[in-house]
């Protein structure tokens, strides 16, 4: 595939997506549209030398993006800069880049299928997988061992498809907080809403005050997980309620 032949299919996938969603949003504090497939690939690939990157890494955010389509269709982000700059900076580091460029994504991919409305799982957004809240909830578990792997990384990556086969063990057995689901219903196992008004509500404000573990939104994302993000964001979420 050329760089021709991918920027177009890009395009197709941009164009899937923004019939889909017209809104398009980002969560970066001052708002707005994310960026597009096409815009973000060709700002990570700008310098990059070797053109069989470039193709897979236009192959992978096709990949993604169509899977968390089919399987997220209430997802209200649609930030992939932090994800797809982690992603490549990761397989940059290994000795077949290419071929770990395609791994990760696949994987990113597969988990989509797993976690969204494909299974039994049926969560409703696929938002804290690309803001890190899952990632630093696992690091804090295990902080001497997993503090070096990244939210994209490969063994975060296997952990969630390990706790995905769980997590549809548990919903067989109609367990007390995963149990099996009315048909339309979506999966909510915090002890707040994640209405659609109430998610964008919430994550916004979390994102002003820097309380988002991933800057999905940035090509430059640092991320932490420092704080007890999962603990900050239910006392945000309580906060905002009392307001109304």
């Amino acid at each position: 595939m050329s760089h021709v032949d991918g920027a177009a299919a890009l395009a197709e996938v941009d164009a899937e997506i923004d019939a889909h969603d017209p809104a398009r949003r980002s969560l970066a504090p001052e708002g707005g549209r994310a960026r597009s497939l096409q815009a973000l690939h060709a700002a990570l690939t700008r310098d990059e030398p070797d053109p069989a990157i470039a193709r897979a890494l236009a192959r992978g955010l096709r990949q993604l993006a169509r899977a968390q389509l089919a399987s997220f269709p209430q997802n209200l982000f649609w930030d992939l800069d932090g994800l797809a700059a982690l992603t490549l900076v990761g397989a940059r580091e290994s000795p077949e880049p290419v071929a770990a460029l395609a791994e990760r994504f696949e994987r990113m991919a597969a988990l989509q299928e797993l976690y969204g409305q494909d299974t039994s799982l049926r969560f409703r957004y696929v938002h804290d997988f690309t803001y890190g809240f899952d990632w630093a909830k696992w690091v804090r578990r295990d902080p001497a061992a997993r503090a070096a792997i990244g939210p994209f990384d490969v063994a975060f990556l296997e952990a969630l498809r390990r706790r995905g086969g769980e997590l549809l063990a548990l919903v067989e057995d109609d367990d007390v907080e995963y149990p099996q689901l009315a048909p339309g219903e979506d999966r909510n196992p915090f002890r707040f809403s994640r209405e659609p008004a109430d998610e964008e509500r919430l994550h916004r404000s979390l994102a002003r005050d820097g309380l988002i573990p991933v800057a999905g939104w940035r090509l430059d994302p640092r991320p932490d997980w420092r704080r007890d993000y999962a603990r900050l964001r239910e006392q945000r979420a309580a906060l905002l309620a009392a307001e109304g």
